[in-house]
């Protein structure tokens, strides 16, 4: 697209007389573009570096990709595949704000509506649907058979992270279009042709629906366990429990960020940090659904996941159009964050040191 204007631009300067001109600012532009395509070096050999000197082992896939190169396609595991597909825990978060939003764009809701517009329940404070988007609700879950919810803190004045809150938007999602919310996940995913599933049931019933589904490991005491005890309803759908290929969420972040799925409104309030996030990366911002780093200039929209068998990540960095998708098929051990997300974290700097120098 960016060398069609250029050529475009070059015939109103031959036109006008300006062609020795008009050829330079040609070559000089292309040759720059050329340079930052190829300027991103990263490849799946570093990759196997950093994970060869990490502190444990990697069972899954990565990609890291923009519009034009897939620069790594990696895989480790026998029983890992190119169509391989993981429980992608909490990045559904971003799938569910996603349909959220488009509700909004569709006029079927609005972000300042009360969640008792579309739900039986009362909480202590008002709560509207964008604090449940970006975690600032405060609101906890009520004691059966009581719809009284509780309170943390006064809505809109901190940010405490909530799956319960995801949960009521899947709640007043299926309200609105009165369909399960699994099925509406469902239904967005195979209308934009994405690799991302609402299977619902046990891990056995998942497993046999979805063949491609790995197996999911549990660690305790650094031994390795399959997952087998796990169960998905549509109440976990809305905040972990969707499934999906390495290319299916790589698509949907593209999809997302390239403005397929929401109006320009929309896209704009998701990735508007609304609150901040105390992280291990240090304080982030968090919009609907997705962190938002701007650390050492650097644009940057994330999230990632951690549920029992599986953890994720996903990032992308709208300068370079660049995306990052980590699944694995292990949950390590909890009682040691560092290892759990430092390989994860090594792989994410070793790609923002690269954007740093060519951006």
């Amino acid at each position: 697209m960016i060398t069609s204007q250029l050529f475009s631009r070059f015939t109103i300067l031959q036109k006008t007389g300006f062609q020795k001109f008009g050829c330079m600012l040609i070559v000089l532009c292309v040759a720059s573009i050329s340079f930052q395509l190829s300027a991103f070096e990263l490849t799946a050999v570093d990759v196997q570096t950093i994970i060869d000197n990490d502190s444990r082992s990697f069972n899954g896939r990565i990609i890291i990709s923009d519009t034009d190169t897939r620069y790594v396609n990696y895989q480790a595991g026998t029983d890992i595949a190119p169509d391989s597909i993981f429980m992608i825990g909490s990045i559904s978060k971003t799938v569910t704000a996603t349909l959220v939003l488009q509700a909004v764009d569709q006029k079927k809701l609005a972000l300042t509506d009360s969640i008792t517009d579309h739900l039986d329940i009362i909480p202590d404070n008002p709560v509207m649907i964008s604090q449940l988007l970006n975690h600032t609700s405060g609101i906890t879950t009520p004691k059966s058979p009581s719809i009284n919810a509780g309170s943390q803190f006064i809505p809109a004045s901190q940010f405490s992270y909530s799956n319960y809150g995801y949960k009521l938007l899947g709640d007043i999602l299926a309200q609105v279009y009165q369909q399960p919310y699994a099925q509406l996940v469902n239904q967005f995913t195979e209308k934009n042709q994405l690799d991302i599933h609402a299977g619902t049931g046990s891990i056995a019933q998942l497993h046999d629906k979805q063949t491609r589904l790995v197996n999911g490991y549990t660690e305790q005491q650094q031994q390795r366990t399959q997952l087998t005890d796990f169960t998905v309803n549509n109440d976990f759908i809305a905040f972990g429990g969707m499934q999906a290929s390495s290319d299916g969420v790589v698509e949907f972040v593209n999809g997302l960020h390239q403005g397929q799925f929401l109006s320009a409104a929309s896209y704009q309030a998701m990735t508007h940090a609304s609150t901040t996030r105390h992280h291990r990366w240090g304080d982030t911002g968090y919009g609907y659904g997705l962190q938002i780093s701007q650390q050492d200039g650097l644009v940057e929209y994330s999230h990632s996941g951690y549920i029992p068998g599986y953890i994720s990540i996903m990032l992308y960095y709208p300068q370079s159009q660049l995306t990052v998708v980590i699944l694995e098929n292990t949950s390590w051990d909890l009682d040691d964050i560092d290892r759990v997300f430092g390989l994860h974290d090594k792989i994410r700097q070793a790609v923002r040191k690269q954007l740093t120098t060519y951006e």
